[in-house]
């Protein structure tokens, strides 16, 4: 029985430092090259990528409207309840919230001009 336990601990003393080996390896510095001693084939020519600039009506991502399928309303991220809400159903403008039937989450507390 004693040589089994012999035999385990050497076994997992000889992958504990093969793992150490392996990592000291990757982790050790590359000797740098100096620059210029290479040939010109082997340059590799690199362009400065151009950065699109941003459209002023154009939002870098698009905002996710939740809806409640139980209240049937939907809620923008300017919402109290906003965080609250299941994702479970979402629409990408309240237009398409309001096409689908949903109501704005305030649409009691805003009230049309009254002539």
């Amino acid at each position: 029985m004693l040589w089994l336990a012999a035999q385990v601990f050497l076994l997992c003393l000889v992958s504990f430092l093969a793992g150490a080996g392996i990592t000291v390896l990757a982790l050790r510095r590359r000797p740098e090259i100096p620059a210029g001693t290479g040939d010109t084939a082997d340059e590799v020519v690199t362009e400065d990528l151009v950065e699109e600039e941003e459209v002023p009506g154009q939002q870098a991502e698009p905002v996710v409207i939740k809806a409640s399928k139980k209240s049937m309303r939907y809620h923008t991220p300017d919402s109290p309840y906003y965080n609250r809400v299941s994702a479970s159903l979402t629409f990408i403008s309240p237009e398409e919230a309001e096409l689908a039937g949903y109501k704005a989450w305030n649409a009691e507390k805003v009230t049309a001009p009254t002539a």
